[in-house]
This record gives C-alpha cells, structure tokens and sequence, in this order.
C-alpha cells in the first residue's frame, strides 16, 4: 500500500482584508498618553502596520490620528523592529469608509503592490 503524496500549503492566512503598502504620516498614542509621530507601512479597513519610534506591547491600546483617515482606534497584535501591527476596531460602516478611502488613494497611486502574506 502506498501513500498518496502530501503538498505543504503553508500557514493560513488569517486576515480578512488585503493589505495595500501606503505611506500615509499621523500620530499615535500609547496607554503612557504620550504622542509619537508615525507613517503607515501597510493597511487594509482591518489593520494597519505603523513605522513607529516607541514599540507597546501586544494587546495595548492605540489612537491613531492618520492623514485622510482621521482617528482610528484598536490594539496592538504584533511587533517587528521598526513599528507594530494594529488590529482597527471599528464599526461595519466606519471599516467601509475605511476602504472607500483607501481604494481612492490607491487609484491615485496606480496599481499598488498588494501584500498577501
């Protein structure tokens, strides 16, 4: 008896959005209330990857305050070296503006790269 050959398919991806890379500045706030300047790496009307000067820790609260996007809220759910990873906390509406706003940026850009992994 032989056995029938297994493909790795790599871990899920658990995002329910696509990310688009977009270089948007604002300002954010940590559970300390200090302010720190920040740019957007990546986003998607779920999450956010923000390029940051001070790292919290997973599960703090962030205030983002982000150009064409106003204040956005949610909490950490990872780090890497130079910034961290949001999760939006956010209504069905709000996330649909969310992406209303960023589908127009992205148009402005002309094909963005879509980040899949």
């Amino acid at each position: 008896m032989t056995a029938s050959p297994r493909t790795y398919e790599g871990p899920r991806d658990r995002r329910r959005f696509l990310r688009v890379r977009l270089n948007v500045i604002g300002r954010y706030m940590l559970t300390n209330g200090r302010e720190y300047v920040c740019r957007t790496r990546d986003m998607s009307p779920g999450g956010l990857a923000l390029i940051a000067p001070a790292l919290g820790r997973v599960g703090e609260r962030v205030i983002a305050y982000l150009e064409h996007f106003g204040r956005l809220e949610g909490r950490i759910v990872r780090s890497f070296s130079i910034g961290f990873v949001i999760n939006i906390a956010a209504t069905k509406h709000k996330r649909d503006r969310i992406a209303i706003e960023l589908t127009r940026l992205v148009d402005q850009q002309n094909l963005p790269e879509i980040i899949d992994s």
